[in-house]
């Protein structure tokens, strides 16, 4: 049963983990969070993010992909974790976006600007109490657009603007479209945050069923879905440990089960806590000063 919720493994190739340079010195103590996309699945972040607050686990950065980023960059901002959850249980699709079909899209996402704008305690990336970078895709080019100043609603919109759903965000001379389709789980993002350890939390876009789908979306949410299978060796070999809560029987809608979210996010971050304390002390024992070589010569031992 544990399987269902966590996939917790040392990337122990990683020098990041393994050899510590001296340079490595200003790597961010504490664990840093990926946070995937996947609509209301997303909200098992919380659930991870409950626990590592009960453990006193500190969160050294941030990066989020689409709905990722919506809650990574909300907690980032200061707001209590369980005034997050509260407003979370009250939002619906209508409160972030707008029927508009145009050529585009189906759907605006401009009211998820006014969410972030009155819910977060803070509005820019230069307020925020935890380092943060949040992802979108350059339509332009294929590649990631990784922000870290400036305005985080645009940049949060722009992470959340999914490919035939909403209508891309243009921002200077880009169009912008949901940071998911690059980056299914951010970890490089955190990597390059100077995160010492990273943690990678995937929740997934399929819908979990095999017959014909049912409406446009199912049909872009599984090509998006299909797409990310082929990435996960790009995402994973930057993570130190990868979560899977058991979220597959919720739809990408189900914005009102929060709670069951929240909880299968906590169980898959319990079942993690043995590897994560394993790795903090690991690194606090190479930190140590006179023990550096003594540790490095266990490691290479392994």
């Amino acid at each position: 049963m544990a399987a269902r919720f966590c996939d917790a493994r040392f990337v122990d190739h990683h020098f990041y983990t393994r050899f510590l340079r001296p340079e490595d010195a200003s790597l961010r103590r504490g664990v840093g969070l990926a946070l995937g996309g996947g609509f209301a699945r997303g909200y098992a972040h919380l659930g991870v993010l409950q626990v590592l607050e009960t453990e006193d686990i500190p969160v050294s950065c941030i990066a989020g992909s689409s709905i990722g980023s919506i809650l990574g960059a909300a907690y980032a901002s200061g707001a209590p974790l369980e005034k997050i959850i509260e407003r979370c249980r009250q939002v619906r699709f209508r409160d972030f976006a707008r029927w508009r079909v145009s050529r585009f899209g189906l759907a605006s996402n401009d009211r998820l600007g006014a969410l972030v704008q009155r819910f977060f305690d803070s509005r820019q990336f230069e307020g925020l109490l935890i380092p943060t970078a949040i992802v979108a895709t350059d339509l332009g080019t294929g590649d990631p657009v990784v922000f870290k100043q400036g305005n985080l609603a645009e940049a949060i919109r722009a992470s959340c603007a999914f490919p035939g759903l909403f209508e891309p965000i243009q921002i200077g001379t880009r169009y912008l479209a949901d940071g998911g389709l690059v980056a299914p789980v951010p970890t490089r993002a955190a990597r390059e945050l100077r995160a010492e350890i990273v943690v990678g939390v995937s929740v997934g876009l399929h819908d979990g069923q095999r017959g014909a789908p049912n409406n446009i979306f199912q049909v872009v949410s599984r090509a998006v879905s299909a797409a990310q299978k082929h990435q996960l060796e790009s995402w994973e070999r930057h993570a130190d440990i990868v979560l899977r809560p058991d979220v597959q029987s919720l739809m990408w809608d189900d914005f009102e089960r929060v709670d069951e979210a929240v909880s299968a996010g906590a169980a898959a971050m319990r079942q993690a806590l043995p590897k994560i304390r394993q790795l903090l002390a690991r690194r606090e024992q190479a930190v140590q000063p006179g023990r550096q070589g003594e540790f490095l010569f266990a490691q290479a031992l392994q």
